[in-house]
């Protein structure tokens, strides 16, 4: 544990969803100076194939993110969340006492990746094969969905229409801010949470009648 309480930054969403631009426009603001994203480093790697040396930046990413944890500095990473590593970093950074922050930025429909991919490729960016792109969305989305919980302030973004618009923010399990109507992709977000929340109310109910029952003459 630490004598200050650390955050632990993360920047998700699939590819094309402008999670990059983002956390550019984030990190310049709150002064971060230590950010780590996979895709960049794999680049720097091997500029022609960068997908080819995911494992290698993984890898990177895993050991850098281990000692910026063990030194107690603030940090943040860029990641789909359609693998575990960033889940793993997550409940780790939770145990040695970082207040986790997630910006979790996506576009109503994953054609819409897919061609903002194709753009970026068009204005000499990097590509990201096709299939990826699929099969990324679904876990990612997987992910959220399930580890949502976890993190104590959850602001997601709907950034279909290249406005990034916040669509719901969440503070230690309270929703803070939620727009109407919510894009379906954001809906079980909102949803699970009031499912927890009302199974915690269900289980404390009995103690807090007990405890009312105390005070009674």
């Amino acid at each position: 544990m630490h004598s200050h309480q650390p955050i632990f930054f993360v920047f998700a969403g699939n590819n094309g969803s402008g999670k990059s631009t983002f956390r550019n426009l984030i990190i310049d603001k709150i002064g971060l100076d230590i950010n780590l994203d996979p895709d960049a480093i794999a680049r720097r790697i091997d500029s022609e194939n960068p997908e080819s040396k995911r494992l290698a930046a993984g890898k990177e990413v895993i050991k850098s993110v281990k000692k910026y944890m063990k030194e107690g500095k603030d940090f943040s990473i860029e990641t789909t969340l359609a693998g575990t590593n960033a889940i793993r970093q997550i409940q780790e950074a939770k145990k040695m006492g970082y207040e986790v922050t997630m910006f979790y930025v996506a576009l109503r429909h994953v054609n819409q990746n897919i061609e903002r991919v194709a753009m970026r490729v068009k204005n000499g960016g990097h590509n990201i094969p096709t299939e990826d792109i699929l099969r990324r969305n679904t876990t990612s989305f997987k992910h959220l969905y399930k580890y949502a919980h976890m993190i104590d302030n959850l602001i997601l973004i709907d950034n279909s229409e290249d406005r990034g618009d916040i669509v719901l923010e969440i503070n230690d399990g309270c929703i803070t801010y939620q727009a109407h109507p919510l894009p379906s992709w954001a809906l079980p977000v909102a949803n699970n949470l009031r499912e927890i929340n009302k199974k915690r109310l269900r289980q404390n109910i009995p103690g807090l009648l007990n405890d009312g029952m105390d005070h009674l003459p």
